[in-house]
């Protein structure tokens, strides 16, 4: 788990953050939501996936205490020669 995103730049900027992103090595967000949600009996939601609208990840999204997690797996980005739009598969913190 890495914490990743808007929320480091907020803390190095020392500015109020609304969201904490948690970045997963080793499984998709919506499934590791899905694990913590049943255990402290907490809701979440997914966000699919759009390509169409340059949304290429899904993310789950929980609110603990007053705190939005946003969870969504590390991934690795592929490009063809005739589309901006990537492939995408799981990655790592490199």
């Amino acid at each position: 788990m890495w914490v990743a995103g808007g929320w480091v730049w907020d803390k190095l900027l020392g500015l109020e953050s609304h969201d904490i992103d948690i970045a997963l090595d080793d499984m998709m967000g919506k499934e590791f939501a899905e694990m913590i949600s049943g255990h402290l009996g907490l809701k979440h939601a997914v966000i699919k996936n759009n390509a169409e609208h340059s949304k290429h990840l899904e993310t789950a999204v929980m609110k603990i205490h007053d705190q939005y997690i946003d969870f969504v797996n590390l991934r690795a980005e592929e490009y063809s020669e005739d589309s901006s739009v990537p492939s995408i598969k799981m990655g790592t913190p490199l």
